[in-house]
């Protein structure tokens, strides 16, 4: 029952995260080509491995371990 609980709710609260950085990544990426901000790249690339970093955790503790 846990399983399916999760099943849902935890790939789409990463989903959200994934929209929210490709949103952050258009703005910065304006803002690059405008030439500010030239600091936030490194952030936001940061921000980035780490959802797929915690995709790769979700993705293993759901779908790839068996109870």
């Amino acid at each position: 029952l846990g399983r399916l609980l999760a099943h849902q709710p935890v790939p789409g609260l990463h989903a959200l995260h994934v929209i929210a950085g490709m949103v952050i990544m258009a703005i910065i990426s304006r803002d690059v080509k405008a030439g500010r901000h030239l600091q936030r790249v490194e952030a936001v690339g940061n921000y980035w491995h780490f959802v797929d970093i915690v995709w790769i955790v979700i993705f293993t503790l759901i779908y790839l371990i068996q109870p």
